[in-house]
């Protein structure tokens, strides 16, 4: 922000300054009545979240008879409020889609606000926030009071819309990218456990068209050799990493730490693919 509390960098159309308020002038702390452990079990209708479950999947659950109860007659959030976690990795959140589900009382809450306040630009708020009150201390709980004492820079609601609408656009594809990543990787390990011969065989369940015959199974002393001696005309190359500026070095001596009392510049140094 600038002096005229605007962004550097904001969309065509919008040049109106940005306001300075407390969190508290725009709502109160919400969060849902009290269930205590015995009202709880490890299987039933209505997923109950605590926070160590909070945003993953659910270890307990509640009646549904005392879910309608309790959400008729006390605070439960409204479809897009933004639910933040109060203690263990405080200010993780989760918006709430209309699920149906209960939330752990004063561990997990959010901010009952009015039209004032945009959603989707408040969840990209928390992920920048510094809480009131907390900053620089070993506190791993967030107080109402931290809420509602913190300041937040406010444009007009249609702005606030529009950057709430671009972040959501990125945590989508990095939602998606995330998927993909995993698919990926679990391909992987499922590749090469079928493409290497599992023990006591020579012939992998899978292989790529245009192979055929058995593996042959070597020792690696068989067909490689320990670089020991020392070689200087290597030390001039510059396009090296730190970490490989170390080069070859016994184990023993790595393991030993000695090598950082030793002049390591004349060591064999590792090149590009090896």
């Amino acid at each position: 922000m600038v002096n005229r509390k605007i962004p550097k960098i904001r969309f065509r159309h919008f040049s109106d300054d940005w306001k300075s308020d407390k969190l508290g002038k725009l709502g109160t702390v919400a969060m849902n009545k009290r269930i205590f452990k015995e009202e709880t079990s490890e299987v039933g209708e209505i997923p109950f979240y605590k926070i160590g479950s909070f945003g993953r999947e659910p270890d307990s659950f509640i009646t549904r008879e005392k879910f309608e109860e309790y959400k008729s007659k006390y605070p439960y959030p409204e479809i897009g409020d933004i639910l933040i976690s109060a203690s263990g990795s405080i200010g993780r959140t989760v918006e709430y889609l209309g699920e149906e589900a209960y939330f752990q009382d004063s561990n997990i809450v959010w901010l009952k606000h009015d039209e004032r306040l945009d959603n989707s630009f408040l969840k990209q708020f928390y992920s920048i926030v510094k809480w009131q009150g907390i900053e620089g201390t070993t506190i791993k709980r967030l107080y109402n009071k931290n809420i509602l004492e913190t300041s937040i820079a406010l444009p007009s609601i249609s702005e606030q819309s529009a950057i709430g609408s671009l972040f959501r656009t990125f945590d989508d594809l990095l939602a998606s990218y995330k998927d993909n990543l995993a698919n990926y990787q679990s391909l992987k390990a499922t590749m090469l456990s079928k493409m290497f011969p599992k023990a006591g065989q020579t012939v992998p369940e899978i292989r790529l068209d245009g192979f055929e015959g058995e593996w042959v199974e070597k020792k690696l002393k068989d067909i490689s050799k320990r670089v020991t001696r020392k070689n200087n005309d290597l030390v001039s190359e510059r396009a090296l990493t730190i970490s490989a500026q170390f080069g070859l070095i016994d184990q023993e001596e790595f393991f030993q730490k000695k090598i950082a009392s030793k002049d390591v510049s004349g060591y064999y140094l590792i090149k590009k693919g090896e």
